[in-house]
């Protein structure tokens, strides 16, 4: 598949000799690696991760904020991380997904020049002002209500997905942002993601995140929609008890407990008492090594949740 690049504005840098713009010399943004992108000014870096960093930016004559995720220039450097097209991929999936749990993004793949001279790909999309889950985890701030209805959003932003064929493959707390009015839940980040076709719906690939695999997406086999359904359980797991199913200190060691069947997965009420024993089935279900006895897909796992929270009024 060929990428149709959107072509730089005058006042940014192209790849040839030209200088770098001048606006690198604002010592109050000096220590950002991009200034502009398109018609979007870069204000101020709000994430990162092993694939890039992601900045606030501004249309001002526009008026309109978005966020600008910048690829790591060594996905351009290196020519077989390059032939992978991450960000292309990105683009391709996201891009054509209307869903209101799934992050909105532009179509185009806009390149510019860092302020080391060197050309960058980047992607916009929406920007939500707000916070990923993983501050929900750690600052233990929910109810467990609020808990299953966020939990219930995000399932059917997932099952959205699966009913389009994508496969995310890289489910965590990091991957599902929020508003600071908790109104805007979203799912990001598919640049690992697999689209298939209903002659192969199946897909195999490296990448993700370890403490977070499947059993299956740790041994390298084919994925499909119940991968990422145990990838939501871990999440789940750490959101109602505020801790990770594994007892490892490292990504190794956690990765050969998701493995092992020997190793159970202690129910999250030993750590939250609130934590009902529907709850406790619903994640460890999720949890369970063997596909078959796994949840078959999110609309499953929807309607036991929906069940969890009738059974609490």
């Amino acid at each position: 598949m060929f990428w149709i690049f959107k072509k730089r504005k005058k006042d940014t840098a192209s790849s040839s000799s030209k200088p770098v713009p001048s606006s690198f010399d604002d010592p109050n943004k000096a220590d950002l690696e991009i200034k502009q992108v398109g018609p979007y000014e870069i204000i101020a870096p709000i994430g990162s991760g092993g694939m890039g960093t992601v900045y606030k930016a501004i249309d001002k004559a526009r008026d309109k904020e978005v966020a600008v995720k910048v690829l790591h220039p060594k996905y351009d450097e290196d020519p077989k991380r390059r032939k992978q097209d991450f960000l292309g991929r990105e683009v391709m999936i996201a891009a054509s997904l209307n869903h209101p749990n799934i992050i909105k993004m532009e179509k185009d793949i806009y390149e510019t020049i860092d302020k080391m001279g060197r050309g960058r790909r980047c992607i916009v999309m929406e920007y939500i002002d707000g916070y990923n889950l993983k501050k929900h985890i750690e600052g233990r701030d929910l109810t467990i209500q609020q808990m299953i209805d966020i939990c219930i959003k995000l399932c059917h932003g997932l099952d959205y997905l699966h009913q389009n064929g994508i496969v995310h493959r890289d489910v965590k707390p990091a991957n599902f942002l929020f508003s600071k009015d908790g109104k805007q839940v979203k799912i990001v980040d598919f640049g690992l993601s697999k689209t298939t076709d209903w002659t192969q719906w199946f897909t195999k690939e490296a990448g993700g995140t370890r403490v977070y695999m499947s059993p299956e997406q740790l041994l390298k086999k084919s994925l499909d929609a119940r991968s990422d359904i145990f990838s939501f359980g871990i999440t789940m797991y750490e959101l109602f008890s505020g801790r990770h199913p594994c007892e490892g200190n490292d990504a190794h060691q956690i990765s050969r407990q998701i493995l092992d069947p020997n190793y159970k997965f202690i129910p999250p009420s030993n750590y939250n008492p609130e934590v009902t024993p529907a709850l406790d089935r619903i994640i460890l279900k999720c949890l369970r090594r063997k596909l078959e006895h796994r949840y078959q897909s999110m609309t499953e796992l929807i309607l036991d949740l929906t069940r969890a929270t009738k059974s609490r009024i």
